[in-house]
């Protein structure tokens, strides 16, 4: 008999995704409650590739539409999304932000002519085809920088007094992999700036929620030196072995209450579960995944768990076209990076000495030192605190990946 598998590698929606994250919840809550009284602290959520950052936005957008009640009820904000990438201009954010508001409106009424009014000032934008020329740069900036923020404020003017179905708290902006932002969007000024008009304009209920790796803050800091201090930053971590287990009980009791089939999983396999994963929770997601496709017998093993892991197209290989290719292709820059990688990925993702590394190493002692300090910078080895020329891989699996991929497939 087809079983439904409960576990949602490829959504960032899963059973359990609230486990392991009630801090962050209740800092949430604050924030939104915050914002509603007009006086928001901004939210930034920093963690590596696989923490469950975008899924975290899932809750923010769940709680702030009131879709969820938290302690104090439900709120009812507008809410939109939108993903950064490293080719977006301010104008593209603009039209961007335009489009996702309007479409929000739209789902409660069809009557926008006042938005397309408010943000009428892109118009000559969207017909060029966001064909954006710089004669004047730093007046085309100055400019487009005013009405954007005076635009953002009327919708929340509006928003707030009834001009739609029904009246909102205000409005959350959700920005997903913001440390792709390019310099020319200046996020960390715009934010500044906006921020600062909001409050003289006394429309202050915004509240920007916004996610990426740990190299944001950096990105930030480059368009404003002062922006970090609108945001309460908060740094995910991996679940632990008991949030881990949690969350993988969460979704066989899911799979019991689809398939009306009990299938039970003993101690040693979650344990791998753990082990495998390290708490990623996108990662648990997809080994969790994988060994329920392989279980045959409704008794999940650590025999289940190794298959699913390591068999062709299992876990460790989906995991690595998602999350490690491209990192190991395209944002390292040279093979004597990835040498270094190779050699560390030996001791899975225990601590590695500079001395070790060097043994192996290929070329001169300043091609390492070079290579070890970019591979710092990117976050992809970490050193170890307090022990100096000590380094590990970010992920363990990581490193199953190193040794047991296939080179050819991935080069091209």
């Amino acid at each position: 008999m087809l079983k439904v598998n409960p576990f949602i590698p490829n959504s960032p929606a899963y059973y359990g995704m609230f486990i392991g994250r009630i801090f962050e919840i209740n800092t949430l809550n604050k924030a939104l409650n915050q914002t509603k009284n007009s006086n928001p602290t901004h939210l930034l959520f920093l963690g590596e590739r696989g923490i469950g950052k975008t899924s975290f936005l899932n809750v923010a957008e769940f709680f702030a539409r009131g879709e969820i009640d938290i302690e104090e009820g439900k709120y009812n904000f507008l809410s939109v999304r939108l993903q950064l990438n490293e080719k977006m201009c301010l104008v593209d954010l603009a039209i961007a932000l335009k489009k996702a508001i309007e479409r929000e409106i739209c789902k409660e009424n069809a009557e926008i002519a006042w938005l397309k009014k408010t943000w009428n000032f892109l118009n000559k934008f969207e017909v060029a085809g966001i064909a954006y020329k710089k004669d004047d740069p730093d007046k085309n900036d100055t400019q487009i920088v005013q009405d954007f923020i005076y635009s953002i404020i009327d919708t929340v003017k509006s928003l707030k007094n009834n001009k739609i179905t029904k009246q909102k708290d205000g409005l959350v902006i959700l920005l997903d992999e913001a440390d792709k932002a390019s310099k020319d969007l200046n996020l960390g000024s715009f934010l500044k700036n906006l921020s600062e008009s909001l409050m003289s304009e006394g429309e202050n209920n915004v509240l920007f929620i916004i996610t990426g790796l740990p190299n944001l803050r950096d990105v930030l800091l480059e368009s404003h030196e002062s922006s970090l201090r609108l945001f309460q930053e908060l740094n995910l971590k991996t679940l632990s072995k008991k949030e881990t287990s949690e969350v993988i009980n969460a979704g066989l009791k899911m799979a019991e209450k689809n398939n009306h089939v009990d299938v039970e999983i003993d101690e040693k396999a979650q344990e791998l579960i753990y082990e495998y994963s390290e708490g990623y929770p996108h990662f648990i997601q997809q080994i969790g995944y994988s060994a329920f496709e392989t279980d045959s017998d409704n008794k999940i093993s650590e025999d289940d768990v190794k298959l699913g892991f390591f068999q062709k197209d299992g876990a460790l290989e989906l995991i690595g076209d998602r999350y490690f290719a491209n990192l190991f292709y395209k944002e390292i820059n040279t093979d004597l990076q990835r040498e270094i990688l190779t050699i560390m990925s030996e001791n899975w993702n225990g601590w590695t000495s500079r001395e070790e590394i060097k043994k192996e190493f290929s070329k001169k002692e300043t091609d390492l030192s070079n290579s070890i300090r970019s591979l710092i910078e990117k976050g992809i080895i970490i050193p170890k605190e307090g022990s100096r020329g000590q380094y590990r891989l970010q992920w363990g699996s990581f490193a199953f990946w190193i040794k047991n991929h296939d080179r050819a497939k991935h080069r091209k």
